[in-house]
């Protein structure tokens, strides 16, 4: 047998002729490639839970510390309520306890005293200055206080205590002025149930225009009420 060697093609070099084809082949069974993808997985997901476990156990040991030092400074905070009143109570301190429980007790006795105290100041300015609003003159105001146990009837305050009775006399140029004057004092805090008693017309004068003298009467509410030991009274407009 003969062997003959060929030209070489002119148009290719010879690293061109020696160099090999790139193929690649995988030539593993499918099994065996299943089973190393998951024993991979397996790992990963192993890993994954090992790292879950460790955060829950630095959350829970972080958790526990600061329930160690809360349970701590209860203690401590306890332990000082049990020093103060064991104070209090110590014979060196009793003045000292004795005069707090005895203002208290005044104190509870006093709110129960002036339950029905009233700034009588407070209110008649507030009436003053609903007259000036309603460009009426107010020359005397009567005060009478109400028997006990009874209530109102008008319909802005049925069902309220009254505590006092006022009567109002003043001028005014017109009807319509006093009606005026009768609605915002039906609105004015602490006044119920205003209505008017009388009302006369003065003929003009050489010094006087005509206009109309009244009297009107309204009960003051128990929502007049207020003072130093019971419910802070309203000043100020506010």
């Amino acid at each position: 047998m003969s062997t003959s060697l060929m030209p070489l093609d002119p148009a290719m070099s010879p690293q061109q002729v020696a160099r090999l084809l790139p193929i690649r082949a995988k030539l593993l069974p499918s099994e065996i490639t299943s089973r190393r993808n998951a024993r991979r997985m397996r790992a990963f997901v192993i890993a994954a839970v090992l790292v879950a476990i460790a955060g829950l156990g630095g959350w829970s040991a972080d958790a526990y510390h600061d329930h160690s030092l809360a349970k701590d400074d209860l203690a401590a905070v306890n332990a000082q309520i049990d020093k103060v009143n064991n104070t209090m109570t110590d014979p060196q301190h009793a003045a000292v306890t004795k005069a707090v429980s005895d203002n208290k007790a005044m104190s509870d006795e006093l709110k129960t005293l002036m339950a029905n105290d009233l700034r009588w100041s407070t209110l008649l300015d507030n009436v003053r200055s609903t007259g000036t609003k309603a460009e009426i003159t107010i020359s005397q105001i009567t005060v009478s206080l109400a028997d006990k146990g009874t209530t109102t009837t008008g319909p802005a305050t049925a069902g309220a205590a009254p505590v006092a009775t006022l009567s109002l006399q003043g001028t005014a140029k017109d009807k319509s002025t006093i009606a005026g004057f009768i609605k915002k004092l039906g609105s004015t805090p602490g006044i119920g149930n205003p209505y008017l008693t009388t009302a006369s017309q003065s003929a003009e004068t050489a010094d006087t225009a005509a206009h109309y003298t009244f009297t009107i009467s309204a009960d003051v509410t128990s929502s007049a009420l207020c003072g130093r030991f019971t419910t802070p009274c309203k000043t100020g407009g506010k």
